[in-house]
């Protein structure tokens, strides 16, 4: 057993020691290293023995190994004494130190993530030019396919040619972009060019709000159908807009409600056009608009009613005035339409109301009696009749509801036996009502008729219903209760006797119970709402109406328009033209705003330049003049206080500009300059006046230089050109000719163009229509300027010279385009900027490149490409003194004049490298190494 033990331990020892020889002996970093040392081993095991099997079966092991001359407690306490030293670790890799490979390695590896870069960004550009692209292309067809079924105006495509001066047939409007690579193509959608957004710009295709419409308080879903008729009345009342205008400019009031009353009465025989037309004419009632009564132009001027209306409390002293021309006029045109309506039914119905007779006044309404008691269940009603039959009673009602206060007092005069039996103080009362011109009565009669009220009340089963009616509309009498829907069933008749009770007084010095006032009206037919009204068109008209005649003219505009913007917006213009129409303020003027809105005092306001805007984004570029019109309509708001009134104008002359520049119309609508210096005046410029502008030079200066600059702005370089010549700035003209002619020069390069063999010549004969190119512009604005001495001088001597200069670069590149390599060599020598002669001194190419910081920033930009040509001019015709089958003296001595232009280009270039593109010198180095 000892010597088994012994064996065991001599193995283990003999392990050991031929371990540490291998360590000791071995220095290959070949040789893999052990994964776990020997103390790891043993901490294992040990763990392996905490968890290992039972006591039952650990003692089994032991008589095992025991017979088999294994000593399991002596083994594991020399595995404990063993030395447990780290495990074996290869030596440490030599440090490279060779530092050029390193960099070339690191140079790789950035070059390969940045082209991996690179590609990942254009395709991430390109998926999104595709979504974009494929999105705007369906964006169109959907578009097309709307305007096909008629779910959208047709727009039409903008005119190209603008007839007139020699200007006006060029190509302004087809201007290219100048953008930071050269030129590229614009392309103009139907977005607002002005604006930099639609929620400023009133022309703008605005972004409807959440209700579908532009305005968020308008329902589009309850317009109706742009019927022909309406479509007539359209191109109608822009007649009539024109026709405005014009007597503005003249100074003279113009019958404008009466005028579009005219083209609503003649348009069309439908409910909601009858309605329209009784609106305008209604509004002339309320106006006191009345050509016939005014031949002489003697009615409300322009304006007339602002002072009373805009930006004033309802219920401020201020507006009281106005209250009582509002319902007297409103009340009279509501007498006229009930006496139209009398004749009607009787001439309707004969049979029934049998007039008969002279038809006077008393019998027309004998018979308009007959006719509504033949309709309606009156058998159990009371009436008092005299002893001709004649119900007295209804013939003052409906006397007094016509408006005939007057006759109806000499009625009852000329029935006085009666009224003595029945009513003997009537008399008195009727009388005092129609001699006042207020129809008021005094106090005390005033309190008698209260009292009498009240006992007819009581007995009004027994009483003639007429005979109450007109006791509660003398006397004002009960105001809690305004309705008699027995005498006055209509819409019409409610409102009235709601005109009738009304009445402007102080509400300090009245009795509570009598005060009833324009706002308390307005308060009741805004309460009664449009919801009780269907989108019936005779509904429609008839609300609309009840609005107007209770002072609610922006109310009525606002509803008006979710049903016939056409008629509402020239509604609001009628209304703006007298002062009758509150306007937005400055900081209201937001695209997602309501068309109806609250202002800082409590009145009401018409977001109307976006309506005006917006009516005529459908012709604005078909009927130019027409547009223009409309727009200077919004000036009309421009007397009203600061900020607001400024605001009005600004916008105005904003969208004017915005116009000009969609349109592209500029000889129309800002006029023309000929070659003598006479300006011809354009739409806009002839409606001065209207836009508040005082003279051409704050014409010029408000309307056509910003829009050249806004132009300019957009790169449209071309139109920016014109309209600085319209504007007489023509030091700017060059400044932009400079500016386009350089970056046209510098936008390609001559060489790749010569390579590629894309060059195509410009036709010399051209006209001015087919100019494209502003080299070609600059010639012929040069020639002009030239021949005008005046307008010559106010051009700066160095933009002059710069744009010599630079038509002169572009004739070299025109003749090296085309191979005339010692035409442009010539040229450029001519130019004296690059100092080329074969003798020229080191001082003098020193001197010129000295002169660079002095050179136009125009020209400085293409020197680079002046070098370039210059070169490549000498190498190319040294190339054919080389190639030539004879090589004389003089073509030597002229191969060694051209080697000596190349140093000295070579020379310049490097005295001013670091203000050239960086290919230069290296192009002039490689050619003088060629040569």
């Amino acid at each position: 057993m000892a010597a088994s033990n012994q064996s065991i331990s001599n193995l283990f020892d003999g392990l050991l020691e031929q371990s540490r020889k291998l360590r000791e002996g071995t220095d290959s970093a070949e040789l893999p290293p052990i994964q776990l040392g020997l103390g790891e081993i043993g901490r294992r095991v040990r763990e392996l023995k905490k968890t290992g099997t039972s006591a039952r079966k650990d003692t089994r092991a032991q008589l095992l190994l025991q017979a088999g001359g294994v000593n399991p407690d002596e083994a594991l306490r020399r595995l404990e004494a063993i030395d447990a030293q780290p495990y074996y670790e290869p030596p440490a890799a030599p440090v490279d130190t060779d530092l050029e490979s390193y960099l070339s390695c690191r140079k790789e590896q950035n070059i390969l993530s940045s082209i991996e870069e690179g590609m990942q960004r254009i395709s991430r550009d390109f998926d999104a030019y595709v979504a974009k692209n494929v999105t705007m292309e369906w964006d169109k067809q959907k578009e097309r396919i709307f305007e096909h079924f008629g779910l959208l105006p047709t727009t039409d495509g903008e005119p190209d040619r603008f007839g007139g001066s020699t200007f006006g047939a060029s190509s302004f409007g087809r201007s290219t972009r100048l953008g930071a690579g050269g030129i590229q193509s614009s392309f103009y959608g139907t977005t607002s060019v002005w604006a930099r957004s639609a929620a400023h710009s009133i022309l703008a295709k605005s972004i409807p709000a959440p209700s579908g419409s532009i305005f968020a308080d308008v329902d589009p879903s309850k317009q109706l159908t742009m019927s022909r008729p309406v479509q007539i009345r359209q191109q109608n009342y822009a007649g009539v807009v024109r026709q405005l205008n014009e007597a503005r400019l003249a100074g003279s009031p113009y019958p404008i409600l009466h005028k579009f009353e005219g083209v609503s009465r003649d348009s069309g025989s439908d409910v909601l056009t009858l309605q329209l037309t009784d609106s305008w004419k209604m509004l002339e009632y309320i106006t006191q608009e009345d050509p016939e009564a005014n031949p002489f132009g003697s009615g409300p001027k322009e304006r007339q009613f602002a002072k009373q209306h805009m930006n004033v409390k309802p219920d401020s002293p201020e507006a009281t005035p106005l209250k009582k021309q509002i319902v007297p006029g409103s009340r009279r045109y509501l007498e006229k339409l009930f006496y139209r309506h009398v004749e009607t039914q009787i001439d309707e119905n004969p049979t029934v109301a049998k007039l008969g007779g002279i038809p006077t006044l008393q019998h027309k309404f004998k018979a308009y009696f007959n006719v509504r008691a033949s309709r309606q269940t009156w058998n159990d009603k009371h009436f008092d009749m005299n002893p001709d039959n004649v119900p007295v009673w209804a013939m003052v009602f409906f006397m007094v509801r016509a408006g005939f206060v007057q006759e109806a007092a000499a009625f009852v005069k000329d029935h006085h036996q009666f009224f003595q039996k029945v009513d003997r103080s009537f008399h008195q009362y009727i009388t005092a009502y129609a001699n006042n011109a207020d129809r008021r009565v005094p106090r005390h009669l005033a309190d008698r008729i209260q009292v009498e009220y009240t006992q007819l009340v009581r007995d009004a089963e027994n009483m003639d219903m007429f005979r109450i009616a007109l006791y509660k509309i003398i006397g004002r009498c009960d105001l809690t209760k305004r309705s008699l829907s027995e005498v006055m069933p209509t819409a019409e008749d409610w409102m009235w006797l709601q005109l009738v009770l009304t009445r402007e007084s102080d509400r300090v010095g009245e009795p509570a119970h009598e005060v009833f006032q324009l706002c308390d009206l307005q308060k009741s037919v805004l309460q009664f709402g449009a919801k009780h009204f269907s989108s019936r068109s005779s509904n429609v008209g008839l609300y609309f109406q009840m609005l107007l005649m209770s002072g609610l003219f922006e109310h009525a505009v606002q509803y008006l328009y979710s049903f016939q913007p056409v008629d509402a917006v020239h509604f609001a213009i009628a209304l703006t033209y007298y002062g009758l129409l509150g306007v937005t303020s400055a900081g209201a003027q937001r695209a997602d705003a309501n068309l109806l809105q609250t202002g800082p005092q409590g009145d009401y306001q018409i977001n109307f330049p976006r309506i005006i805007g917006q009516y005529i984004r459908e012709f604005k570029t078909t009927n130019i003049e027409d547009s223009v019109d409309y727009l200077c309509l919004i000036c009309l708001n421009g007397d009203l206080p600061p900020p607001d009134g400024l605001a009005q104008l600004s916008i105005c002359h904003e969208a004017l500009r915005e116009l000009a520049l969609e349109s592209k119309e500029f000889i129309k609508l800002l006029g023309d300059v000929e070659r003598n210096g006479n300006r011809v005046k354009g739409a806009i410029e002839k409606r001065m006046k209207l836009i508040k502008i005082h003279d051409s030079r704050d014409f010029l200066r408000t309307i056509t230089e910003q829009a050249a600059a806004q132009a300019d702005e957009d790169g449209r370089w071309h139109d920016a050109v014109f309209l600085y010549h319209l504007a007489d700035d023509y030091n700017t003209v060059y400044e932009l000719l400079n500016r386009c002619i350089s970056d046209w020069i510098a936008s390609e390069d001559p060489m790749q163009i010569m390579e590629s063999n894309k060059y195509q010549e410009v036709n010399q004969d051209a006209s001015i229509s087919e100019l494209d190119n502003p080299v070609e512009l600059g010639k012929y604005m040069a020639q002009m300027y030239m021949s005008a001495v005046a307008v010559y001088r106010q051009i700066s001597f160095r933009n002059r010279e710069a744009l010599l200069v630079l038509l002169k670069i572009a004739e070299a590149k025109r003749h090296f385009l085309q191979q005339e390599y010692d035409k442009c060599l010539s040229q450029i020598e001519s130019l004296d900027i690059i100092p080329m002669e074969p003798s020229v001194e080191v001082g003098a190419i020193r001197k010129a490149a000295q002169n660079f910081g002095n050179l136009h920033d125009t020209v400085a930009k293409n020197v680079g490409m002046l070098l370039k040509l210059a070169v490549e001019c000498c190498a190319q015709l040294a190339k054919q003194l080389r190639e030539s089958p004879f090589l004389d003296a003089t073509r030597m001595r002229k191969l060694q004049e051209y080697k000596a232009k190349v140093k000295c280009a070579m020379i310049y270039a490097g005295m001013v490298q670091y203000k050239l593109p960086t290919n230069v010198y290296e192009f002039i180095a490689h050619k003088d190494e060629n040569m």
